[in-house]
């Protein structure tokens, strides 16, 4: 089963986002995933720029979400990448039973850089809010 580990994130297009992950020192695996909400829909596997990616000989292709996967040798990683959506990241870790330790997730965003003033502190003023379907 998946649970959500950590807070969500609210993201907009070109945010540069930084997820780290720490694997707990009683646990011996933490199988992470990126999930996103757009527009107030339910949470679903992230696959950054999706909308990109051309249909090869007229067949979708399978594509692979963002995961992240700690080991005891590598307990702290991190995954950087740039929003391609307006919405919410959270991070999900498949467990196989409800007693599993949770990893320690933080979650981090840079707003565009590349936004005038008015829109920065607009966007700087939504960070509070929560999906539509938590709420």
């Amino acid at each position: 089963m998946r649970v959500p580990v950590g807070k969500s994130l609210r993201v907009a297009p070109g945010d540069e986002v930084v997820i780290r992950g720490i694997l707990p020192p009683p646990a011996k695996l933490g199988r992470l995933f990126v999930f996103a909400s757009e527009n107030g829909a339910q949470f679903s596997p992230y696959v950054p720029n999706v909308a990109d990616i051309l249909v090869a000989n007229g067949m979708p292709t399978m594509l692979s979400p963002l995961t992240m996967r700690l080991l005891t040798d590598r307990a702290d990683r991190q995954i950087k990448f740039t929003a391609d959506i307006d919405g919410f990241i959270q991070v999900m870790q498949e467990v196989d039973e409800a007693t599993d330790p949770l990893a320690k997730v933080k979650l981090s965003r840079t707003i565009n850089p590349d936004l005038g003033w008015i829109d920065w502190a607009k966007r700087k003023l939504t960070t509070w809010q929560t999906p539509k379907h938590l709420l």
